[in-house]
């Protein structure tokens, strides 16, 4: 694609096959997710899967996407640009692949980067937005500290709330490497925040208004009283260049 890129949007998470469903990987849930939900509304869910490129030079999945929102009687009212990634560093090693990508594309301006990653301080089904501050508001997160450690703080941060174990005795790192579940509707309640997330993505990509989305999507968010059920948490696509 020529056109100038509008967001690069990255989900942090493990590459390996049994992390897929933990709390640890809801950043790259939210990509796949994404990818369907922009491939649904393009009219394309009956074709062929959202198509990612295993770019092993950028140690990364890539899908470089264009986005475009309609009228009733089909003519354009938006249109982004958006490259989807998922690291295939160690979590601890993001901030490499991150940098990679947005030297390999040209993104200078680091307010056009987005990275997506489970947090315990936010509650289940709840966002948080962030941008700016310092390495202590990454603190606990060691693929938000790296990115950190390799770019600096200026970019935002979708903070999604996987909240912290009930049983005191579950260690933080049993908590984040086991899957979501069924019990206290704890996927039905990411499944809403995937939703609301890409709701606050969209809004952003039309009005680039941080103060805006976290003003209409993370503060004070009430839950709905009907939540949709979630089965699973696999969203497919499709990878090429293994």
């Amino acid at each position: 694609m020529s056109r100038p890129i509008d967001l690069v949007v990255v989900g942090l998470g493990n590459p390996e096959p049994e992390y897929a469903t933990t709390r640890h990987n809801a950043g790259y849930i939210f990509i796949d997710y994404l990818a369907n939900a922009i491939s649904l509304a393009q009219g394309q869910a009956t074709r062929d899967l959202p198509k990612f490129y295993r770019r092993l030079d950028l140690s990364a999945d890539v899908r470089d996407t264009l986005f475009t929102s309609t009228n009733e009687d089909g003519s354009i009212t938006n249109s982004f640009r958006i490259i989807l990634i998922k690291p295939l560093t160690a979590m601890n090693e993001s901030g490499y692949a991150v940098q990679k990508v947005l030297q390999h594309f040209g993104v200078n301006d680091t307010k056009k980067l987005i990275v997506a990653a489970d947090d315990l301080n936010t509650l289940p089904g709840t966002l948080m937005i962030q941008s700016g501050g310092d390495l202590s508001a990454m603190k606990g997160h060691k693929g938000l500290e790296n990115i950190v450690s390799v770019i600096g703080t200026e970019f935002i941060r979708f903070r999604l709330g996987i909240g912290r174990p009930i049983s005191k005795t579950t260690e933080i790192s049993q908590w984040v490497l086991t899957p979501f579940e069924k019990g206290n509707r704890e996927m039905d309640l990411f499944g809403h925040l995937l939703h609301l997330t890409t709701q606050a993505l969209y809004d952003y990509s039309i009005h680039k208004d941080l103060k805006r989305i976290k003003k209409k999507f993370a503060h004070n968010q009430k839950l709905p009283n009907k939540l949709t059920e979630m089965n699973s948490l696999v969203f497919p696509v499709d990878t090429h260049g293994f």
